[in-house]
């Protein structure tokens, strides 16, 4: 365009009228299709002016923002933007005369969570900058991190069972072992003390090798057997199993199941399993009583089950890393539950996500396909 506005001025005294109103004609032509491309783009384009005031910004630019800044056009980008490092991507010329190209990451929380790169490249007029949403490549990036990390202690865990699992085994039967040869003991006292300290021991020996196949089970999970059924089997299984348990603690169930729920495919024993781990994390969060709601739903796509319970609920700083492997807040706890459910949520091609506030409760929720909608289209 530089180029075609030199021709014209070069020219326009000898251009008569109908030759200007061509080459205006053209002028608009070409910025028009310019406007069409940058309208068009994905990524986001600011301009912004030598004394920092916002000269052009695309639609795009405005999505990633959530600013309307076509109204923000002629005030300074500090002002419109505030949270964004101005002085480092409208950083002034060096010594030797040049400016250089930066760049930052800004995070969007609202209305859903978007991390953005965002490039300055100086121009003659002011600086252009580039937004670029990298969402889901940090994501990708993470879960190919969290594979690579995930791979490494698949071995580790498999040698330390390897290693572990036969002694914790003899230890086992030679404590059974005792344990019989106190009962010949003449004196009740003493026979009691020592059958309560192997009674320990045991314990201490059988929380090792749950530990241990935890492991396992955490890095090396069973192959899912999916079969036509619906999601509340496995949930009613589980609640069965720890009746008892919440009876005791004093937390009232409150279970909200439709008439019918479309079915799913799903492994009945697995899904069992992660059920049972949100009811079991849900009254560990409950020392002293409380409410656990429990509602199956479906939609046009999935099936959801969600726990809300009344605990302490759980930290932001502790809340991004629920999922990972030995996070846990609980003293007892291995911190493999959480990752291993998840694990077996997603081999159901399902999702599994959490909500928390401290002091508010807590509400995992998750979604499997329906089965009709195993297979979607998406373009």
């Amino acid at each position: 365009m530089k180029l075609f506005f030199g021709k014209v001025a070069d020219r326009v005294d000898k251009l008569d009228r109908e030759s200007l109103r061509r080459q205006y004609r053209a002028l608009l032509d070409e910025a028009g299709f310019y406007e069409s491309v940058f309208r068009a783009m994905d990524e986001g384009v600011l301009v912004v002016g030598a004394l920092g005031e916002l000269l052009y910004a695309n639609p795009a630019a405005e999505k990633m923002t959530g600013v309307s800044l076509e109204n923000a056009r002629g005030q300074r980008v500090a002002k419109t933007l505030p949270d964004w490092d101005w002085a480092h991507l409208l950083a002034p010329a060096t010594e030797d005369g040049w400016r250089r190209n930066a760049a930052i990451e800004v995070e969007r929380t609202y209305p859903e969570r978007r991390i953005f790169s965002v490039t300055s490249l100086p121009s003659e007029r002011g600086t252009v900058v580039l937004l670029r949403d990298v969402t889901d490549r940090r994501a990708r990036d993470a879960q190919a991190l969290e594979s690579g990390r995930a791979d490494a202690i698949s071995d580790l865990a498999a040698q330390v069972a390897h290693e572990i699992g036969n002694p914790l085994n003899a230890l086992s039967l030679n404590l059974q072992l005792m344990q019989r040869a106190f009962r010949d003991e003449p004196d009740p006292e003493r026979r009691a003390r020592l059958e309560s300290d192997v009674a320990t021991a045991r314990n201490e020996v059988k929380r090792l090798e749950d530990l241990v196949h935890g492991f396992l089970r955490a890095f090396r999970p069973v192959r899912a057997v999916l079969a036509p059924g619906s999601l509340a089997d496995p949930l009613k299984d589980a609640l069965a199993t720890m009746r008892s348990q919440l009876e005791d603690r004093g937390i009232h169930v409150s279970l909200d199941l439709p008439g019918t729920l479309p079915p799913v495919a799903l492994d009945r024993a697995q899904m069992e399993q992660v059920f049972f781990n949100l009811v079991k994390n849900a009254m560990e969060a409950m020392k002293s009583g409380g409410f656990l709601e429990i509602e199956l739903a479906s939609d046009d796509a999935f099936v959801t089950a969600s726990f809300r319970d009344s605990g302490d609920g759980i930290a932001d700083a502790t809340l991004a890393g629920v999922f990972d492997h030995y996070r846990t807040t609980k003293q007892t706890g291995s911190g493999l539950g959480l990752m291993i459910s998840r694990r077996i949520v997603a081999a159901h091609g399902g999702e599994m996500d959490v909500e928390s506030k401290a002091g508010a409760g807590t509400k995992f929720t998750v979604r499997l396909p329906r089965l009709e909608k195993r297979i979607r289209r998406l373009t």
